[in-house]
């Protein structure tokens, strides 16, 4: 029994233990201002099943199917949780910072509009950014599994505090310096599509929503930006594999002021932030390491 436990124990249990932490503010924070949240079973069939997949897996000592299926299953639970806090901090967040943002763009030598109709009349040019924007999805789903076949555990660690640092920022942002972005301050449609919803949570008005139908809804700073950059960071090892991850991602970040709707701001933010969790992925390791040292030699003085 001993060794069967052993075998389906989880490879993650602190990144469990903040997903779990973090779903309890989320329920909290919901309550406190009146945000409910419609929540059916089926909106976690695909965690049901990555989770049954990782048991099974497990049981029948498949450790990297295991390891695939657990991961899988952490980046679902975590991008559910991080998506309702940032509702949870655009509902709670004050007035609007757009024409700051923009006044910084201009600043910079920025036209977001002109950008956005010379982009609008390539129509080639549109289709390639418009997929590169979608693409981070299957990125993480071949990052996920390149990955667990190697079996790079600790590298699917570094990758799942990378990613969830930066969103628990990008919310902050959301909180202390909300914004719609360019789109509604030009009054015109992009393809974002999540623009109603954020005037809805900015109002205050009818805080209703299904969780299967959540979207991202922080505009500084930029989380594809974050995303981007972690994605070219995490490949920065796999030789041609890496270096073709880099330019692609190169692509990805010219698509999203137009297919995110962001000021350039918000991209520089988004590069801050992501910059400041790899900091604090890369020192954490260093601060345990030294810790559980002196604890030691403090033991045994």
């Amino acid at each position: 029994m001993m060794g069967l436990k052993r075998g389906i124990a989880s490879e993650f249990v602190p990144e469990w233990c903040v997903i779990a932490v973090l779903a309890v503010v989320n329920i909290l924070w919901a309550r406190q201002i009146g945000m409910r949240l419609i929540v059916t079973p089926q909106d976690f069939a695909l965690l049901y099943i990555t989770l049954g997949a990782m048991v099974g897996l497990k049981f029948l000592a498949l450790k990297r199917g295991g390891l695939m299926a657990e991961y899988f299953s952490l980046t679902l639970a975590a991008a559910t949780a991080t998506c309702v806090l940032s509702y949870l901090c655009l509902a709670s967040s004050g007035t609007v910072i757009d024409t700051r943002l923009m006044a910084m763009d201009h600043a910079l030598g920025f036209d977001w509009i002109s950008g956005y109709r010379w982009v609008s009349a390539h129509p080639l040019l549109k289709s390639v950014l418009g997929f590169a924007y979608g693409s981070l999805f299957y990125q993480g789903l071949y990052f996920g599994v390149l990955l667990a076949l190697m079996h790079k555990r600790d590298e699917l660690r570094e990758m799942f505090w990378l990613v969830l640092l930066s969103g628990l920022m990008a919310c902050a942002g959301s909180y202390f310096l909300p914004a719609f972005g360019p789109s509604k301050l030009y009054d015109i449609g992009t393809h974002n599509g999540f623009m109603p919803t954020m005037i809805q949570l900015v109002d205050g008005h009818n805080l209703t929503f299904a969780v299967s139908k959540m979207t991202g809804v922080v505009s500084f700073p930029s989380f594809h930006t974050a995303m981007a950059l972690s994605y070219a960071w995490a490949f920065r090892r796999m030789g041609a594999i890496g270096w073709a991850f880099a330019a692609f991602n190169l692509v990805v970040l010219a698509s999203v002021p137009w297919f995110g709707g962001h000021y350039l701001v918000d991209m520089i933010g988004g590069a801050v932030t992501m910059l400041i969790a790899l900091g604090l992925v890369q020192l954490a390791p260093q601060l345990w390491k030294t810790r559980t040292v002196r604890t030691f030699a403090e033991a045994t003085a």
